[in-house]
C-alpha cells in the first residue's frame, strides 16, 4: 500500500508526499529494531535470572556430592604432613597420632566428585555467557572451570605415581574393615608401627613421596577448586538475595 501511494506521489511529482512517506517507512523500521531489541533484552533478563537459579541448584548438588570428601582430603593434608615430622622425629612425639597414621595409610587416595556446573556449561556451549551482566559472577565462573579442569588432572598425576602403602607394607600398616554406623560406609581401623618404619628406608622413602604428592594435590588442585566453589556460591547468593542459613531453612 505504502509502495503504491509513493508510486502515485511520483507521478504527481509531489516530493513533500514522497518524502513524509519515505520518514513514515524509516519511523517504522527503527520503531521495529527497537522493539525487537527491547524484547530480546527481555528474554535476556528472564534467562539471566533462570540461569542464576539453576545455577545455585548446581552449586548446592556439587556441594552436597563432594562436601563429606572433600573436607577429609583437605584435612588429610595437614596430618600427612604432621605424619612426616613426627616419623623423622622433627616433633617430640614418639608415635604417629591416630590421625597421622590413618593419613599415611590413605595417602594413595585422591579421587573426589568433582561435579560440572550445568547450567553455565549449557549457556557457554549456546555461546550465552554476554546474558551475565555480573562481571564477578562470569569471573569466578571461568575461573571455577579453570580449577576444575587443574584438579582433574591433579588427581590423574598423583594416582598415577603414588605407592599404595598398606599393601606394600602391610608389616608396618595393619588395616581392619568394620562398619561405621555414624557415616553409615566401610572404614579401616588403622594401626602403624612408628618404629618399624622409621627403620626401613624404602617406607620413608615411599611415604615421602606420597606426602609430596599429597602437598601438590591440596595447593595446586584441591584448594583451589574448593575455595572457587565457594566463591561462586557466595556470589550466586549475593545475587539471589539468600544467605546460606535461608536456603538450608527453605530446603
Amino acid at each position: 500500500m505504502i509502495l503504491s501511494r509513493v508510486v502515485h506521489h511520483l507521478k504527481a511529482q509531489n516530493w513533500t508526499a514522497v518524502g513524509l512517506e519515505f520518514l513514515i517507512v524509516i519511523a517504522g523500521v527503527v520503531i521495529g529494531f527497537q522493539v525487537t531489541a527491547w524484547n530480546a533484552a527481555r528474554q535476556d533478563r528472564f534467562d539471566e535470572a533462570q540461569f542464576v537459579e539453576n545455577l545455585h541448584d548446581d552449586l548446592v548438588l556439587a556441594e552436597a556430592l563432594s562436601a563429606r570428601v572433600r573436607d577429609r582430603r583437605l584435612d588429610r593434608v595437614t596430618d600427612i604432613n604432621n605424619a612426616i615430622e613426627t616419623l623423622y622425629g622433627r616433633t617430640d612425639h614418639e608415635d604417629l597420632s591416630t590421625a597421622e597414621c590413618d593419613a599415611i595409610s590413605a595417602s594413595q587416595y585422591f579421587h573426589l566428585n568433582v561435579p560440572d556446573l550445568t547450567a553455565f556449561t549449557e549457556l557457554a556451549d549456546a555461546g550465552r555467557i554476554d546474558i551475565i551482566r555480573d562481571q564477578a559472577l562470569r569471573r569466578a565462573l571461568v575461573r571455577y572451570q579453570q580449577s576444575r579442569a587443574a584438579l582433574r588432572d591433579n588427581i590423574f598425576l598423583q594416582s598415577s605415581i603414588a605407592h599404595d602403602l598398606p599393601f606394600q607394607f602391610p608389616e608396618l600398616i595393619n588395616v581392619d574393615a568394620y562398619f561405621d554406623p555414624g557415616v553409615g560406609e566401610i572404614r579401616g581401623r588403622i594401626s602403624c608401627d612408628t618404629e618399624a618404619m622409621r627403620a626401613s628406608r624404602l617406607f620413608l622413602n615411599a611415604v615421602s613421596q606420597n606426602a609430596d604428592s599429597y602437598d601438590a594435590y591440596g595447593r595446586d588442585g584441591l584448594r583451589p577448586w574448593s575455595d572457587q566453589l565457594n566463591q561462586v556460591h557466595a556470589r550466586a547468593d549475593v545475587l539471589l538475595n539468600l544467605s546460606h542459613e535461608q536456603s538450608d531453612t527453605e530446603q
